[in-house]
């Protein structure tokens, strides 16, 4: 009789860990999967963002072309610093610190876009502040969820416009 209210209090007693273990594994899995889909969010936003004002800066400032890719930028900016403020609602400190610089630099691109009409190459030298933050949030982030480090490049260099000369071969 012994034996088996030790076996059933040990049963209970390791129904009681396991619940309590599988509670908590669940709640950081939680975590983990909702940190993940605030990055994944707050990096397209940051690519809508980013296009957007491209449209912007390829277009002659002062047109109504113009005024309309600038609301439509606008438009999707509210919908960056929404995803920037869930990051830093779910992120860790490293992480929405990236986040924050990546915030400055869209920013910057508002402004920056609106000057002047800008060649595809002009642009892409403009834009390379925001593409180097945003390498960063993709790097400190890949850190936080402990994945392995890998060589992120958002920012191509750009283009040298001026023709590759061949060597002159020799007349012999």
């Amino acid at each position: 009789m012994q034996s088996a209210i030790i076996a059933a209090v040990t049963a209970l007693l390791g129904l009681i860990v396991g619940r309590f273990w599988d509670g908590r594994v669940e709640g950081r899995r939680w975590q983990r999967d909702q940190r993940i889909r605030v990055y994944e969010q707050f990096i397209r936003a940051y690519y809508a963002s980013r296009e957007a004002y491209r449209a912007l800066a390829l277009l002659e400032p002062d047109t109504p072309e113009s005024h309309e890719a600038l609301a439509r930028a606008l438009d999707l900016g509210v919908d960056f610093n929404q995803s920037v403020v869930a990051v830093w609602f779910h992120g860790s400190p490293a992480v929405a610190a990236a986040a924050h610089e990546v915030d400055l630099e869209v920013n910057k691109l508002a402004s920056v876009a609106r000057l002047k009409r800008y060649t595809w190459d002009d642009w892409r030298v403009a834009r390379s502040p925001a593409e180097h933050a945003a390498e960063q949030f993709i790097e400190v982030v890949r850190g936080d969820l402990g994945l392995p480090d890998i060589a992120v490049m958002l920012c191509y260099p750009p283009h040298d416009p001026t023709p590759r000369r061949t060597p002159a071969r020799s007349r012999g």
